[in-house]
């Protein structure tokens, strides 16, 4: 194993999504990169995810059960929380999305437009 991939399997990644095969998909691909991933389908929990958990960087889906993602990242951050965090969605209006964003010290990407790989890539440069 090599030093890069050594140091990444102590890094561990949460994907907090409903849609169960994009989530299974964003996981496989973080694994790939040796990463350990941790799953949520819901809102709901994680915070006591992040709280036991630590884990070093979020994909969030916006429009998930119970809580948009914007809420609960404003959870997040109101709990001292700064991991980096990727926000997906495909949600149009994406400009005040971009804005709540922004301003919670995260990236929004497009869902159909960016691919698993610019996902790993936009979490990478930020961890």
């Amino acid at each position: 194993m090599s030093l890069s991939k050594f140091i990444k399997h102590f890094r561990k990644i949460l994907v907090v999504e409903d849609d169960a095969v994009l989530r299974s998909a964003l996981a496989d691909k973080f694994r790939e990169k040796g990463y350990v991933v941790l799953e949520a389908s819901a809102a709901q929990g994680v915070l006591t995810i992040v709280a036991s958990e630590k884990p070093n960087a979020l994909v969030l889906d916006l429009i998930l059960p119970m809580e948009d993602g914007i809420s609960l990242l404003e959870e997040l951050r109101n709990s001292g929380y700064t991991m980096p965090v990727v926000i997906l969605s495909n949600l149009l209006g994406s400009e005040d999305l971009r804005a709540d964003a922004t301003r919670l010290d995260s990236e929004f990407y497009n869902k159909s437009s960016t691919s698993l790989d610019e996902v790993v890539s936009a979490i990478e440069k930020r961890l």
